[in-house]
């Protein structure tokens, strides 16, 4: 969960795509993260996300409105996956929660390929989102300044950059214009990204 205020949560629910909704889960998935305490009860993959699913459900936000959610199914490259069917399958619980939950996408994902195209996609989906959430804003000038805040954070190896250097390289990979570095500089001085600068 990426969480700004109570009323505003984006809700991440990532799951085992290569294992079939009605297959149970192999204990040694269970049992990850669980090491010092009992491993999860044994339950199929359709039942693991149905609990997930009706947590969130159950969730109450002041505005009355539902908690937004985002599906994802991983290891969606493996040969064994049949991304239709596996989407088809997942139709009874997106039906399940469509009163409680707002599922506003389903995405099918190789986590082993951080720098493919669906990757890629999916991160500039849910960054637009995020932003969209916290400041209820259009969502190119917020995903500028994440893009910005990437380059940043795996591109600069330098401490020190000139604001000239740092306006050039935020237009050339976020589009960010000239005229908004100044504000996109107090949103990286906010994040702990930029210490400081004048």
């Amino acid at each position: 969960s990426i969480t700004f205020d109570p009323d505003k949560n984006v809700f991440l629910v990532v799951y085992n795509s290569r294992i079939p909704l009605d297959d149970v889960i192999p204990s040694e998935f269970r049992q990850a993260g669980h090491r010092e305490q009992q491993a999860l009860p044994a339950m199929t993959n359709r039942q693991h996300l149905s609990l997930w699913l009706s947590s969130l459900a159950a969730m109450k936000t002041e505005s009355g409105e539902r908690p937004i959610v985002v599906i994802v199914g991983t290891f969606a490259l493996d040969p064994e996956v049949d991304i239709f069917a596996a989407r088809e399958n997942l139709q009874p619980l997106l039906t399940q929660f469509k009163n409680t939950l707002d599922i506003r996408a389903v995405y099918f994902l190789d986590n082993s390929k951080p720098t493919s195209k669906e990757m890629l996609n999916f991160r500039n989906y849910l960054a637009g989102l995020i932003c969209k959430c916290v400041d209820n804003t259009t969502q190119e000038t917020p995903l500028s300044f994440l893009k910005s805040e990437w380059a940043i954070r795996n591109c600069i190896r330098s401490p020190f950059l000139s604001v000239s250097e740092f306006s050039r390289l935020a237009e050339h990979v976020a589009g960010v214009h000239p005229s908004h570095v100044g504000s996109l500089l107090r949103y990286l001085h906010h994040h702990n990204v930029v210490r400081y600068f004048h």
